[in-house]
C-alpha cells in the first residue's frame, strides 16, 4: 500500500472516533433531561411537608409546696474544754469520763483533793472573825467619843476625826475584804469538784486519777447533746425560695439511719461562704441524741405552698426562662417565671400555652414557622381551660 493511501485511512478512521464521542455526549445529555424532569410530570412526587414536627404537652393548674433539699453536716455549737479552775491532785473520776461517755447536767466528772481549800476556807473564816471584833471595838470608841463630845461641846456638831469615822470606815473596809476572801475560797472549795449544766458527752479525756492538773489548762473536750445542729449549705436562690426561713419544717434522713426525724430552721447565716457561694441554714432536730458530729445528713425544708403553678417537664424549658408553644398553628417562644424545680420537673407562673407547650428539641429557625403536632401527651385535657387562669 502506497504511502498516500495509508494517510486516507487514518484520516477516516479519526473522524470517526470524533463521531463516535460527540454521540456518547448527545445520549448523555437526553439522559440527564429525562432524568431531571424531562419525563413524565404525573410520576413526580409531591413535595415535603414544610410543617415543624412537635409534641406537646397540656399542664392543668394546681397547688405545689416549694421545697428545697440539700445535704448537710451534723455539728455542734461549740466544743467545751474540760479545765478545772483550781489546782490540785486528782483524787476520783467518774466513769463517763472517757471517750463517747455521756453524763448528765450536774453529774461531778471529776475531783480534786479538797484539804488545801477547806484550810483556805477555815482561815478566811478566821480572818473575817478578826475583822468584825476590830469594828466592834472602833465602834464602841466612837460612841464613846459621841458622849464626850456632846459633854464637852453641847450643841456644836462632831468632827469626822473625833468621831472617829476614819477608823470606822478603814475597819468597815477590812470586813469587807475578809467576806470576799472567805467567799472566794468557798468557790474554790467548789471548784474541786467539776460538773457541767447540761447532758453531754466526753468528745477526749486525758483525766486519771493521781494525777496533778494545773488550773486553766484543758485536759479534754465535751458538747451539749442538746446544742447539736445541721449545717446545711444552700445557693442564695434556694434560700430566696424559701422565703423566711426561720422555722420552716425540715424532714432530716441520718447517714447509716433508715427512718427520717423532724427538726426545724433554727436560723440562717448571716454572710455567704467565700469559697463556695452557698449560705448556711441551722437545723435545730427534734431528736438530737440521735445525731454525732460529722454525721452526714439529707435534708427536705418544706417552704411556701403555691396555690397555682403549671408544672412542665424540664425538656419544656429552653435556657433558664424560656418554652416554645404552639399558638395558632405556629411556633412561638415565651418568657415564664420559673418558680420551683424537683428532678426533672420545673413549676412556672400559669400562662397561656395555646395549644400546647413544645416539649422536643426544635430545629434552628423553627420560631414563627406552622407546626405539626405528632404527639398529644396529654388527650384528656382542655388546651384551652387553663390558658387564661
Amino acid at each position: 500500500m502506497s504511502e498516500s493511501t495509508q494517510e486516507t485511512s487514518r484520516g477516516w478512521i479519526g473522524w470517526v472516533q470524533i463521531g463516535g464521542i460527540l454521540a456518547v455526549i448527545v445520549v448523555a445529555i437526553v439522559i440527564t433531561m429525562v432524568l431531571s424532569g424531562g419525563g413524565d410530570e404525573q410520576g413526580a412526587e409531591p413535595p415535603a411537608d414544610a410543617r415543624v414536627p412537635v409534641e406537646v404537652v397540656h399542664p392543668d393548674v394546681a397547688p405545689h409546696r416549694i421545697t428545697v433539699a440539700a445535704t448537710g453536716t451534723v455539728e455542734a455549737k461549740a466544743l467545751v474544754s474540760i479545765t478545772p479552775q483550781v489546782g490540785g491532785q486528782v483524787r476520783e473520776v467518774s466513769d463517763s469520763v472517757r471517750e463517747g461517755g455521756r453524763f448528765e447536767a450536774g453529774e461531778v466528772l471529776f475531783r480534786i483533793d479538797p484539804r488545801d481549800y477547806q484550810v483556805a476556807v477555815q482561815r478566811a473564816q478566821a480572818n473575817l472573825a478578826d475583822a468584825r471584833s476590830a469594828l466592834a471595838e472602833i465602834e464602841a470608841e466612837a460612841d464613846i467619843a459621841q458622849e464626850e463630845w456632846r459633854a464637852t461641846f453641847p450643841g456644836r456638831d462632831i468632827t469626822a476625826l473625833a468621831a472617829r469615822e476614819p477608823q470606822l470606815e478603814a475597819a468597815r473596809s477590812r470586813v469587807m475584804s475578809a467576806e470576799a476572801d472567805l467567799n472566794q475560797a468557798r468557790i474554790d472549795l467548789d471548784r474541786t469538784t467539776l460538773s457541767f449544766a447540761f447532758d453531754g458527752r466526753v468528745v477526749a479525756s486525758q483525766i486519771e486519777t493521781g494525777q496533778v492538773v494545773s488550773p486553766g489548762q484543758a485536759y479534754g473536750q465535751v458538747y451539749s447533746i442538746g446544742e447539736l445542729e445541721v449545717v446545711v449549705p444552700v445557693p442564695p436562690e434556694d434560700a430566696a425560695r424559701l422565703g423566711e426561713a426561720e422555722g420552716r419544717p425540715v424532714q432530716i434522713r441520718l447517714e447509716g439511719h433508715d427512718r427520717p426525724i423532724a427538726g426545724e430552721v433554727l436560723r440562717e447565716g448571716a454572710q455567704l461562704d467565700a469559697r463556695s457561694r452557698l449560705i448556711n441554714l441551722f437545723v435545730a432536730p427534734e431528736q438530737p441524741d440521735a445525731l454525732r458530729p460529722g454525721l452526714f445528713a439529707d435534708v427536705v425544708i418544706d417552704g411556701p405552698e403555691l396555690s397555682r403553678v403549671l408544672a412542665l417537664p424540664g425538656t419544656a424549658l429552653s435556657g433558664l426562662d424560656q418554652v416554645h408553644v404552639v399558638r395558632g398553628d405556629e411556633i412561638e417562644s415565651l418568657r415564664v417565671e420559673v418558680l420551683d424545680r424537683r428532678d426533672r420537673t420545673v413549676f412556672v407562673e400559669p400562662f397561656d400555652y395555646g395549644e400546647g407547650v413544645i416539649v422536643t428539641p426544635l430545629p434552628e429557625g423553627a420560631i414563627g414557622r406552622q407546626a405539626r403536632i405528632l404527639t398529644d401527651t396529654d388527650e384528656a385535657a382542655d388546651p384551652r381551660e387553663s390558658g387564661d387562669e
